[in-house]
């Protein structure tokens, strides 16, 4: 059970200034890359269902010499997308380790519970009321968060979910393309 604020703790932050545009459009900022994680982990979601069902039913093809070649192409682009879509929705997680002095890292980003989850309670009050201080801390540990995320995003689940797009579509392409060309070439047969 998690113990109530103490009143030390709260007087860490009784000199925080309100501020107004800034923190609406950097809470902004933070909501839309939020949402677009979300956005993109229900579109792996899609996939790794579409895929899973394809997958079944290609599977079931296999015995069929007409649709073997079509079967194994489709078979194996789908199970790529299928990996793909897993690996936008997996947590990549890394917790990054204290400096031997006990500082953090340049790195450490005090917003995410990754990070933040190694430190002790009151070390995290700690940190948290020195980056709320009035030099502008506050906007540049906000603005490593967004960053964050933002990288995150870029480097890591939308290049997967765009992979697993890409190889869900050349799947069923080529196993049409191979049918196709099958019927062209047997149509005189």
């Amino acid at each position: 059970m998690e113990r109530p604020v103490s009143q030390s703790a709260s007087a860490l932050f009784a000199d925080i200034p309100e501020r107004g545009t800034t923190d609406n459009l950097l809470r902004t900022v933070q909501q839309h890359h939020v949402a677009l994680s979300s956005m993109a982990d229900t579109k792996a979601n899609i996939v790794i269902t579409m895929s899973s069902i394809v997958l079944t039913l290609t599977l079931a093809r296999l015995g069929d010499p007409d649709l073997r070649v079509a079967a194994l192409i489709l078979g194996a682009f789908t199970l790529l997308s299928l990996l793909l879509a897993v690996l936008t929705v997996l947590p990549k997680y890394q917790p990054p380790k204290l400096n031997a002095d006990g500082s953090l890292p340049p790195n450490f980003n005090l917003l995410f519970f990754g990070h933040f989850g190694q430190l002790s309670r009151d070390r995290y009050l700690k940190e948290v009321a020195q980056a709320l201080a009035r030099d502008g801390s506050p906007y540049a540990t906000w603005a490593a968060d967004i960053y964050s995320l933002g990288v995150y995003l870029a480097h890591q689940k939308y290049r997967y979910l765009r992979w697993s797009y890409l190889f869900f579509l050349a799947g069923f392409v080529l196993a049409c393309a191979e049918q196709g060309w099958r019927l062209l070439t047997h149509a005189g047969a």
